[in-house]
C-alpha cells in the first residue's frame, strides 16, 4: 500500500491472516456493513476491522482484541463556524433527553444506573465524540442505546438550551427586581478554562496559527451571540450518519453493534458530506503576533513574559513521517541532556516550555512549536532555538539515544493498561475525522522498520530540519502581561451584558423572568426515570474477586509479591514510612524531584538519564500521606519505584542505589532551574483543580492527614515554593534554607528501617528480583534515623474558614468535616449518602440551578472526610449556603429503594474497574487495606437501606461543624474568614 509517499508492507503471520480472514471476510455484509479492510496487528494483540454502512456511507472502525473492557463510541467531524461554541453546547444539550429517552439530562441520569468505568462526551478542535467503557455486555448494550438516540433523536429542547448554553436570568429567580445576568454551564465552564493562563495562552495561540478552527469549545465573549436556532441547525447539518465515525473495541461481538446502527440509522439516506478540513494561516514569510494576557500573581515581574516559535511541517497523513517529527521533537526536548532544554531552561532563558510546545498533530497540519515562559527576552529566545536548529542540521544524534526512544515504545506495548482501548480511540479519532489512515497508524512495526531501515542510511533528522525548519517561516506568539486585563474582562462582560439588556423592554423582561421560573421549576421536576434503562444491584457479585499476593522477608525487609503474566516486565515499588521533623514537611515534594533532576558528583543527570531510557520505562519517586483504616491516624510513606523487561530488572536497583545515595543537592544550577519549573504556572494548576485544593485546604483545619497533605501538595506547597524562589536569590540563604535541608531529609528518607518492596511479574522474574533486593537492602544505611516528633501530632490549620484569592472570573468551594475510618460501621452508609446528595440533590441545585459546571459530594474512607464541592462556580460563597441545606435535604427526602440501587451502582463503578497489571495489590501496599477489609465495606455497601441512610444524615450532617475553604475572586467575606492572598 501506498501512502503519503511512504510504503508500509502489511507483515502478518500466514496463520494471523487466514484466522482472521475467516472471521472477517473482506466483502461480507453485515447488518447493512460491508467489511471493506482487515488488518491484523501482532504487535498489539489486535485485529482492525474497517466497514462501510452502504445505505448512509458511515464509516465503523471494530478493533477486534481479547480485552473485557470494551468501548463504545460514535463521533461527528464537527467544523466550528464561530467562536460561540456551539459544538461544545451542542455536546451538552444533545445529552439532554431524547426521543427514546425523554427525561432531562439521561447522560446523568445513566451515571448511577450503569457499571461503566467511563462514561463521557468530549469536543475537540473540528470533531465532537460520545465514548463509554463497560466490562458488563447488558450494560455495553443499554448505554449505547442510550448514546445513539441522544445523538441522532435529541429533544434540544429551548429550555436545555439556556440551561447548558447561556441565558439572560434575574440574579434572584423569584425576585423580579434583581439585576439580570448571564447564566449557563458552558458559559461558566468556558470562562473557568480561560482563567488558566496556560489554556488561555494555548487557546489564544490555536485562535492566531489556526483561525478557521475557530474556538470550538467557545470564547466567552462570543457565547452570548449564540441563538436557539443556530443549534438546531448546526445538529441538523453535522449529526447524520453519512458524517458519523462509529468504533467498538474489545471483545463483545462486532454483529449486535452494527444491528443496532442499522436499526437507529434507518429513515437517513446518504448524504453528500463536505468533509472539509480547514487549514491554518498562510506562513509565506515570517508572522508575530501579540496577545495582552494577565499577570500571574503567583510570578515575580520579571517572569510574566510568554512566546513560541511555529513551523509547519507536514500533514498528519504522512503518518511515517509525522512519526519522526515525533521523535525529532523528544530527541530535541525531552530531557537534560536535550539541546533545547539546555539553551532554553538550563540557560535560565525561561523557567519552562509553554504549554504548546512540542509536535502537534491533531489537526490538518503538523505545527512543531517550541517556546518558553517566565521568559525575559524574545529575541533571546529566537536566536537560542535557531542555533540549535543550525547546529543539529549538520550535527548528528547520538545512536543510544535514538535506541533509547524505540526502547521506551516497545516497552509502552507491553505494558498492560486497563483503558488501552480508550487510548486507542484517543489517538486515532483526530486523524481519522481529517482523512488520516487508521491503518497507517495502527502499523506500529512496519512504521518502526522503516524508521530502522531509513536511519541507518544517515542524515535522517538532518534532512527533516532542513527540511521544514532552516530558513523556512516562522510563527511567532507573544503574551505579554497586561496590568489592566482583569479589569479589561469584567468590562468586557459588564458591557456586552449591558448591550443585551439595553434593548430589552418592559415585556421581553416579563418574558424573561417568567422564564428563569418556568426553567426553576423544570429543574425542580421530579422525573419518571423508568424508561431508561439499567443494571441492577443484583448484577453485582456479593463476592469480589481478588489478585492473591504472598509474602516473603529478604533480610528483614517485607516483599509483596504478585505472581501474574506481565508480558515480560517487572514492576518494583518500594516504600518506607517516614517520621521527620514538622518543617522538613514542605521540601518533600522538591526532594522527590531532585532524586531524578541533579544527578550526582561523578555522573551527569543527563548521563544516568539516558541510561534510565535504555534500560528501564522509568523511574519515579514520590511521598504519599494516608489514614490508618482503622483509626484514622496519619502515616507518611516515601517511595521510589520503576518498571523495565525483566532481563533489565538489576538497572533499576543500580539506578536507585546511586540516586538515593549519591544524589548532589549541591548542584546548585540544576536545582534552581528545578525550582523555577516546580514554580510555573501553579495558578493553572490551580485553575484545573480549585475544588480538590479547596477541599484539601479545608480539611487541613480538621485533618492531620491532610495538614500534611496541603504541605506538601497543598495552597500551603504552593505559597512555600514562592520562599524557594526567594531564597535561592542569595546564595547563603539558598545553602541554608534549601541544600541544608534536603541533605538532613536525606537523612531521614533513605534508610531500610520499614522499608518494604511489592514486586509484580512471573514467577521466575520475582525470584530473581528477591535476590536483587537482598543486595539492594545491603547497601543502604541501617542505622536509626534522627529522632522527629510524631505524625499523629502534626499540627492543624488554625482556620476553619479560608478565602483563597486569585483572579479567576469563577470559583471553587468545599465544605468538609471528619467523619469515620474505612473500617467503621458508618463508612459505608456515608458514601452510599455522598452519592445520593450528589445526584438527588447537589447536581440539581449547584449544577442545574446554580450555573457551576460541577458540584457534588464525596466520602472518602481513605482520609475520613465527608466533604461538599462545587467547581467553576460562579456563586461558590452561595454554594456553601447550598451545602448547609443538604444535611436536613437527606433526613427529609423520601428515599426509594431504587434511588438505593442507583447509588450503589455508582460506587461499584469504581470497585469493579479493571485495573492495569501494575496496580495490582496496590491498595494493600500503599493504604493497609486488606482483602478481608474489602470484602467487609463490600458487603456493607451493598446491605445498606434507607434507614441506614437517613439515620447516617441525621447523626453525621444535622448541626455538623464544617470547615470550608473558597477559592475565587475578591468576593466579600465576613470578618472571621481568613483571607489567603497567594501573590508573591
Amino acid at each position: 500500500m501506498i501512502k503519503a509517499s511512504t510504503q508500509f508492507i502489511r507483515r502478518a503471520s500466514s496463520y494471523n491472516q487466514a484466522k482472521v480472514l475467516r472471521k472477517y471476510p473482506i466483502g461480507q455484509n453485515i447488518h447493512g456493513y460491508e467489511i471493506t479492510r482487515v488488518l491484523p496487528v501482532p504487535e498489539l494483540s489486535l485485529t482492525a476491522v474497517d466497514l462501510t454502512h452502504l445505505r448512509t456511507g458511515s464509516n465503523h472502525l471494530h478493533i477486534d482484541r481479547d480485552d473485557p473492557n470494551n468501548v463504545f463510541s460514535i463521533g461527528f467531524k464537527t467544523n466550528p463556524p464561530n467562536a460561540t461554541g456551539v459544538p461544545h453546547i451542542l455536546e451538552h444539550t444533545t445529552l439532554c433527553g431524547s426521543v427514546k429517552y425523554p427525561v432531562r439530562d439521561p447522560f446523568f441520569k445513566m451515571l448511577n444506573r450503569s457499571l461503566s468505568n467511563f462514561m463521557n462526551a468530549m469536543t475537540g478542535h473540528d470533531y465532537t465524540f460520545f465514548p463509554f467503557s463497560t466490562t458488563n455486555f447488558k450494560d455495553f448494550e443499554n448505554l449505547r442505546s442510550v448514546y445513539l438516540d441522544a445523538t441522532f433523536n435529541p429533544l434540544l429542547k429551548e429550555e436545555d438550551f439556556f440551561q447548558e448554553g447561556w441565558r439572560l436570568e434575574n440574579e434572584n429567580v423569584e425576585d423580579k427586581a434583581s439585576e439580570l445576568t448571564f447564566k449557563g454551564v458552558v458559559y461558566n465552564e468556558m470562562k473557568g478554562q480561560v482563567s488558566n493562563s496556560s489554556y488561555l495562552y494555548w487557546i489564544k495561540f490555536q485562535e492566531a496559527f489556526y483561525p478557521s478552527l475557530n474556538n470550538s469549545g467557545g470564547d466567552p465573549t462570543k457565547m452570548t451571540s449564540l441563538s436557539y436556532e443556530d443549534l438546531i441547525d448546526f445538529h441538523s447539518k453535522n449529526y447524520h450518519p453519512s458524517n458519523a465515525k462509529t468504533f467498538t473495541y474489545g471483545s463483545f461481538p462486532l454483529t449486535d453493534t452494527l444491528n443496532q446502527l442499522d436499526k437507529e440509522f434507518v429513515g437517513f439516506g446518504k448524504r453528500a458530506i463536505k468533509n472539509i478540513v480547514k487549514e491554518p494561516i498562510p506562513l509565506i514569510e515570517d508572522k508575530t503576533v501579540v496577545f495582552k494576557g494577565p499577570v500571574d500573581p503567583m510570578a515575580p515581574p520579571e517572569k510574566q513574559l510568554k512566546a513560541s516559535l511555529t513551523w509547519k511541517c507536514g500533514e498528519p497523513s504522512n503518518v511515517y513521517e509525522t512519526f519522526c517529527l515525533k521523535l525529532l521533537s523528544n530527541l530535541l526536548m525531552d530531557g537534560h541532556s536535550s539541546p533545547l532544554y539546555q539553551a532554553l531552561i538550563e540557560s535560565e532563558l525561561g523557567d519552562d516550555f509553554t504549554v504548546n510546545t512540542g509536535m502537534e498533530s491533531t489537526t490538518a497540519v503538523n505545527m512543531f512549536t517550541v517556546g518558553l515562559q517566565g521568559l525575559t527576552s524574545v529575541e533571546a529566545l529566537e536566536q537560542a532555538v535557531k542555533k540549535v536548529f543550525t547546529d543539529y542540521a549538520e550535527l548528528p544524534f547520538e545512536d543510544k539515544k535514538i535506541e533509547a526512544i524505540i526502547q521506551q515504545i516497545e516497552l509502552g506495548k507491553k505494558d498492560q493498561k486497563s483503558d488501552f482501548g480508550m487510548t486507542l480511540l484517543y489517538g486515532l479519532l483526530p486523524g481519522w475525522v481529517n482523512k488520516v489512515d487508521t491503518f497507517d497508524i495502527l502499523a506500529w512495526d512496519d512504521i518502526i522498520s522503516q524508521f530502522r531501515s531509513e536511519y541507518k542510511k544517515g542524515d535522517l533528522f538532518q534532512n527533516l530540519i532542513k527540511k521544514y525548519f532552516i530558513d523556512k517561516p516562522t510563527f511567532k506568539f507573544v503574551m505579554e502581561p497586561s496590568e489592566t486585563y482583569e479589569a479589561d474582562v469584567k468590562a468586557e462582560e459588564d458591557q456586552r451584558l449591558k448591550s443585551h439588556v439595553d434593548v430589552l423592554t418592559p415585556e421581553d423582561k416579563d418574558v424573561i423572568f417568567e422564564r428563569g421560573k418556568h426553567l426553576a421549576a423544570k429543574q425542580a421536576e421530579v422525573e419518571d426515570l423508568s424508561v431508561l434503562p439499567t443494571l441492577k444491584v443484583a448484577d453485582i457479585d456479593r463476592q469480589a474477586t481478588f489478585k492473591q499476593v504472598s509474602f516473603s522477608d529478604i533480610d528483614g525487609s517485607s516483599v509483596q509479591r504478585r505472581i501474574t503474566d506481565t508480558n515480560g516486565l517487572t514492576y518494583l515499588r518500594a516504600s518506607r514510612d517516614i517520621q521527620i521533623p514538622y518543617e522538613l514537611y514542605p521540601y518533600l515534594s522538591l526532594f522527590t524531584d531532585a532524586l531524578t533532576n541533579l544527578g550526582t558528583e561523578t555522573q551527569s543527570m543527563a548521563d544516568i538519564e539516558d541510561k534510565i531510557k535504555l534500560y528501564t520505562g522509568g523511574l519515579s519517586s514520590s511521598v504519599s500521606v494516608h489514614s490508618s483504616p482503622i483509626d484514622l491516624s496519619p502515616r507518611v510513606s516515601f517511595n521510589f519505584s520503576g518498571v523495565s523487561l525483566n532481563q533489565n530488572a538489576s538497572h533499576i536497583y543500580e539506578l536507585w542505589e546511586n540516586l538515593l545515595l549519591n544524589t548532589n543537592f549541591n548542584n546548585k544550577e540544576k536545582l534552581a532551574t528545578l525550582i523555577r519549573i516546580l514554580s510555573s504556572n501553579n495558578i493553572g494548576s490551580v485553575a484545573d483543580s480549585g475544588h480538590s485544593y479547596a477541599r484539601n485546604y479545608a480539611g487541613a483545619a480538621i485533618s492531620t492527614t491532610k495538614a500534611i497533605s496541603e504541605s506538601i501538595s497543598g495552597i500551603e506547597q504552593l505559597q512555600f515554593l514562592n520562599k524557594l524562589n526567594t531564597w535561592m536569590q542569595d546564595d547563603a540563604t539558598f545553602q541554608s534554607e534549601i541544600i541544608d535541608k534536603l541533605v538532613e531529609l536525606q537523612q531521614y528518607l533513605v534508610n531500610t528501617n520499614r522499608l518494604r518492596f511489592s514486586l509484580i511479574s512471573d514467577e521466575e522474574s520475582i525470584s530473581n528480583n528477591e535476590k536483587l533486593i537482598s543486595s539492594f537492602v545491603g547497601k543502604l544505611p541501617s542505622s536509626a534515623t534522627p529522632n522527629a516528633p510524631l505524625v499523629k501530632n502534626h499540627p492543624l490549620n488554625e482556620s476553619k474558614k479560608s478565602f483563597i484569592k486569585l483572579p479567576f472570573q469563577v470559583g471553587y468551594a468545599s465544605s468538609v468535616f471528619r467523619g469515620v475510618p474505612y473500617t467503621h460501621e458508618d463508612g459505608a452508609k456515608l458514601q452510599v449518602l455522598s452519592n445520593l446528595l450528589t445526584f438527588k440533590f447537589l447536581h440539581r441545585e449547584v449544577r442545574e440551578k446554580g450555573g457551576a459546571y460541577g458540584g457534588g459530594a464525596t466520602y472518602n474512607g481513605a482520609d475520613g472526610l465527608f466533604s461538599y464541592y462545587s467547581y467553576r462556580d460562579p456563586n461558590s460563597l452561595k454554594s456553601l449556603d447550598t451545602f448547609q441545606k443538604a444535611g436536613e435535604f437527606a433526613v427529609e427526602n423520601k428515599w426509594s429503594d431504587r434511588d438505593l440501587e442507583e447509588a450503589k451502582l455508582t460506587i461499584f463503578q469504581g470497585l469493579d474497574a479493571p485495573i492495569s497489571v501494575k496496580s495490582e495489590g496496590n491498595t494493600l501496599f500503599r493504604e493497609g487495606i486488606t482483602e478481608e477489609m474489602r470484602q467487609k465495606r463490600r458487603e456493607q455497601l451493598l446491605d445498606v437501606d434507607v434507614y441506614d441512610v437517613k439515620e447516617a444524615a441525621e447523626k453525621y450532617l444535622i448541626g455538623q461543624e464544617y470547615s470550608t475553604a473558597v477559592v475565587g475572586n475578591s468576593e466579600s467575606v465576613a470578618e472571621d474568614w481568613k483571607v489567603v492572598d497567594l501573590g508573591v
